[in-house]
């Protein structure tokens, strides 16, 4: 499969915006649900999070053979969730910083995995080819 061609880079790059978009919508908007279970609270919509972005990032793996949608996904995932961020239209609702004097880490937490998880796909994706050529 070619991998390296300016073509196959814009669809590489394609797939890798329509799922940071969905990815972004995504976890934004479940990122808070949580399921209490015999008295504690599990954070299930950040679970969520984190097995929906592992779940892209392996696909946008297998789909191309290459890491630069991964990076693209990464870099763009920060990029998309600004909007919900800031105070005013829009921001500050799905992300607040506060909600009645308690911080809220599940945004930090959510944004983290939303960045980190592609990062670390693509970091591992590259050290599973140095150790396949190695091998040969």
């Amino acid at each position: 499969m070619d991998t390296t061609s300016l073509a196959a880079r814009l669809a590489q790059a394609a797939m890798a915006i329509v799922l940071a978009i969905v990815s972004v919508l995504l976890m934004l908007t479940t990122h808070r649900l949580s399921l209490d279970v015999l008295g504690a609270a599990i954070p299930v919509g950040l679970l969520f999070g984190a097995l929906f972005q592992g779940v892209v990032c392996v696909f946008l793996w297998a789909a191309t053979g290459a890491r630069l949608p991964l990076l693209v996904l990464g870099c763009l995932w920060p990029v998309l969730a600004i909007p919900f961020l800031g105070e005013g239209v829009g921001g500050g609702v799905l992300l607040p910083a506060v909600i009645a004097g308690q911080v809220q880490l599940s945004g930090w937490i959510v944004q983290a995995i939303g960045v980190g998880v592609p990062f670390l796909v693509a970091a591992l994706a590259t050290v599973a080819d140095r150790r396949r050529s190695r091998a040969r």
